[in-house]
């Protein structure tokens, strides 16, 4: 094998090698680095929200032990449908 044939800088059609200006170069590398940047931003969100969802859940927990804990002290058989209005009334149905 001879040099000019190990020597194609990736160009394995044996084609012609061109190149782009600097400033393309550049414009290129910026858009390349903002979508990496967006991505890395895009992985914060989701560990952010996977939290949020965390909290939510824990407090949905909370406030199903709570009203279960009224509706015993309401004496509100086990099983009973109920629900509390905006006003802080329980009805029993």
């Amino acid at each position: 094998m001879s040099d000019s044939d190990t020597n194609h800088d990736n160009d394995a059609d044996n084609g012609e090698t061109m190149a782009l200006t600097p400033e393309v170069m550049a414009a290129i590398n910026q858009l390349r680095q903002r979508s990496e940047l967006m991505v890395s931003e895009l992985g914060r969100l989701e560990v952010r929200k996977m939290s949020l969802v965390s909290e939510i859940n824990l407090l949905n927990s909370k406030a199903s032990t709570l009203l279960k804990q009224e509706g015993e002290r309401l004496g509100i058989p086990a099983g009973a449908e109920w629900r509390v209005t905006p006003e802080g009334n329980v009805i029993v149905q």
